[in-house]
């Protein structure tokens, strides 16, 4: 069972900062997850929400932002620290040469952002990084749809946050790999009706340690934890 690092280690550090991504190479995570926003001039940046509000000392859209206006704000302020918003690129070339998997959040979920795909497959192709390395997750199933059918050698999931009907074969309909399913709204018997088909389940956001127990004992593929350590420790 693989764990990546939601966010980075967001349990300790800034969440998608390069703080955070470091972290995770240095507590062994298999894999880093980060969520993929682009800016005003058509840059990747790594953040979770549409707003700077909430994890920065900004104030507004992304993607009403140039990267130079985003470079000027702190992503680490509710850390007391001082932690840039990251591009894509910056993660793409710290994680270059390592083994370390990398799952990109497309969010494209509430803002669309027209070209969003063909930036992101141009950045990956730049890096000369593997596909065998890179994992796609989007809310947006259109989006996935795109990407699978950009890079069908690069695996793609959709996250869901409730049950689909069918799963299996709506996973055919949209062209996607595995699920990324809300841990708490999805079943012991929908996991292993997605297994038995050969769907790759990583559950999200591990945080207990029954939750953790849980996902051991149905032997999903991976899980995404917001503290890598504590996974090692427990298990």
């Amino acid at each position: 069972m693989k764990r990546f690092a939601h966010r980075g280690v967001m349990a300790h550090l800034p969440e998608n900062t390069m703080s955070a991504f470091n972290l995770a190479l240095e507590a062994g995570a298999d894999g880093i997850e980060t969520d993929v926003h682009m800016t005003k001039d058509g840059e990747l940046v790594l953040i979770h929400d549409e707003t700077l509000n909430r994890t920065t000392d900004g104030n507004g859209l992304v993607s009403a932002c140039t990267i130079y206006e985003l470079r000027a704000f702190n992503a680490g302020i509710r850390h007391g620290r001082e932690d840039k918003i990251p591009t894509l690129q910056d993660l793409l070339k710290l994680v270059q040469d390592k083994s370390v998997l990398l799952n990109l959040e497309v969010k494209t979920d509430v803002l669309r952002y027209e070209g969003i795909e063909t930036k992101i497959i141009n950045a990956i192709d730049a890096s000369g990084i593997e596909p065998s390395r890179i994992l796609f997750s989007s809310f947006n199933h259109e989006t996935i749809h795109r990407l699978k059918r950009m890079r069908p050698e690069i695996e793609a999931a959709i996250l869901i946050a409730q049950p689909l009907f069918d799963m299996v074969g709506y996973l055919r309909t949209v062209g996607a790999d595995g699920v990324h399913p809300h841990i708490d709204r999805i079943t012991d018997a929908e996991i292993k009706w997605l297994q038995e088909n050969g769907v790759p389940v990583r559950p999200y956001t591990i945080k207990t340690d029954a939750q953790l127990e849980r996902c051991r004992a149905l032997q999903v593929d991976a899980i995404f934890v917001n503290d890598v350590e504590w996974s090692r420790k427990t298990l």
